[in-house]
Order: structure tokens, then C-alpha cells, then sequence
């Protein structure tokens, strides 16, 4: 990925990306499904609410939208992974 298309303030997170950022649903959904709960755990505590904010906004960016980049796909994928983590992680510790 080049980091100079993606905000400073996400390249924390970009080895996380490289890794769950899976741009085929059926793939990433597996590789989730399969994680065991202390890898959803880092998965989860990695993204912050300001990170999610920041992403937001890029996300948004009607330029993007209209003509997305690796890096711009590989973040939305990788947002929606940290969502299903979030969601399966709250189920398997109920």
C-alpha cells in the first residue's frame, strides 16, 4: 500500500489492514469466523473512535468513492471485518 494515499493518522493501522483488510466478503467473513477470541480482542482494542473518525471522513471523500484505491478498498474492508469481529466477539463471551 502507499502510504501517501491514506491519512497519517490511520498508518498505525496499516499492517492490521494488510491483514484483515480482505476486499472478498466470503474470504474475510471465514478468516474472521476462524480467529480465535484473543486475536478479535487485538483486532477490536486496535481501532479507536478517533480512528473511526478520521476513516469516516476519508471514506467519504466523494473523489474516493467515485474512483476508489487499493488502500481505500483495503481500509473499507478492513473496517467492515473490525465490525464483524466487534459483533462475533460480543457473541462468543455471551
Amino acid at each position: 500500500m502507499n502510504k501517501e494515499l491514506i491519512p497519517q493518522k490511520l498508518h498505525h493501522l496499516i499492517p492490521l489492514v494488510e491483514k484483515w483488510g480482505i476486499d472478498d466478503d466470503g474470504y474475510r467473513d471465514q478468516m474472521i469466523y476462524n480467529s480465535t477470541i484473543e486475536d478479535l480482542e487485538n483486532l477490536v482494542e486496535s481501532f479507536t473512535d478517533q480512528d473511526a473518525d478520521i476513516l469516516n471522513i476519508w471514506l467519504n471523500n466523494p473523489q474516493l468513492i467515485n474512483s476508489p484505491t487499493v488502500e481505500y478498498i483495503k481500509f473499507s474492508a478492513f473496517f467492515m471485518a473490525y465490525e464483524y469481529a466487534e459483533s462475533l466477539l460480543k457473541n462468543r463471551k455471551q
